[in-house]
């Protein structure tokens, strides 16, 4: 890599880092814990690129600058942090999908219809049957609850309250959450660098010199259309025909991810020097 495009890597980098950092310094992680998982990356990525079976530890300790002792330390350790596949979210999502969209689970006017729990239709286990294939539908509905994309009612039935299973809070998930979204966004533009003849999609639309004025009614507007886009997303990825179901044994599967973000932060059009000035306003003659 050229000294150019290692300094580019660098820049990237450090505007990466710093709205990590905030969030890092928010929740009371230092430098010395960051260094600690930075190494631990280090280490775990040099060893998932060697096509050995057995890791060198003497070639991880020089693409990485760590030593020896510390890479041997960090990969006989148990997987610290280690990353948890999205489990149930896949399966959570198309559940509420047939919940919104399913004229067996809705009411006459297309409203998502409040069900019991159990029953042979009409019925949240039954629901779950059709759209999971999961028979662990206590377990399911405790992750709705907890994310609170569903309510209990006094008389014990379900309503559902949210089209999504993925939701940002404050909270151990959703920060974990942040980890997974931010990971596959770098994933796919880390991937178009290294194979520009067939990248995977990524469009990114900015105007930094919106009118501040126009900014409540862009947002809105564009909040509504990445609904209906996203619905189709979801329509099409959780279709039941295209799903590997759950077997006795594991089987081939792939994961599609596609993601749809907004960002906002106030910034200043200068003036330029070529600019010509507008001309003087002549006050109206009288008569």
């Amino acid at each position: 890599m050229s000294e150019t495009v290692k300094a580019a890597v660098m820049r990237a980098m450090l505007r990466l880092l710093e709205p990590l950092v905030r969030l890092l310094l928010e929740a009371g992680i230092g430098v010395g814990e960051f260094n600690k998982l930075a190494k631990m990356a280090y280490a775990r990525a040099a060893r998932d690129a060697q096509p050995e079976a057995t890791p060198n530890i003497s070639r991880i300790a020089v693409l990485t600058g760590i030593p020896r002792g510390e890479i041997a330390e960090i990969l006989r350790r148990p997987e610290e942090y280690r990353v948890e596949p999205e489990r149930g979210v896949q399966r959570a999502e198309r559940v509420l999908q047939g919940w919104w969209k399913d004229a067996d689970y809705c009411d006459n006017d297309g409203a998502p219809s409040k069900l019991p729990l159990r029953g042979p239709r009409r019925s949240f286990a039954a629901l779950v049957k059709r759209y999971a294939g999961d028979p662990r539908v206590v377990t399911l509905l405790k992750e709705l609850l907890r994310v609170k994309a569903v309510r209990r009612l006094p008389d014990g039935k379900l309503e559902v309250l949210s089209r999504t299973f993925v939701t940002a809070r404050w909270d151990s998930a959703g920060i974990e959450m942040v980890g997974d979204r931010v990971r596959d966004l770098l994933d796919t533009l880390v991937y178009n660098l290294k194979h520009p003849s067939s990248p995977r999609y990524a469009r990114f639309v900015v105007n930094s010199e919106v009118d501040p004025r126009f900014v409540p009614l862009l947002l809105r507007d564009i909040t509504q259309q990445s609904e209906v886009l996203a619905d189709t997303f979801q329509d099409a990825l959780n279709d039941p025909e295209r799903i590997v179901r759950p077997a006795r044994s594991a089987q081939d599967a792939h994961r599609i991810s596609i993601g749809i973000f907004v960002t906002e932060e106030p910034t200043l059009v200068t003036t330029s020097s070529d600019s010509v000035p507008p001309p003087p306003k002549h006050p109206r003659k009288a008569g």
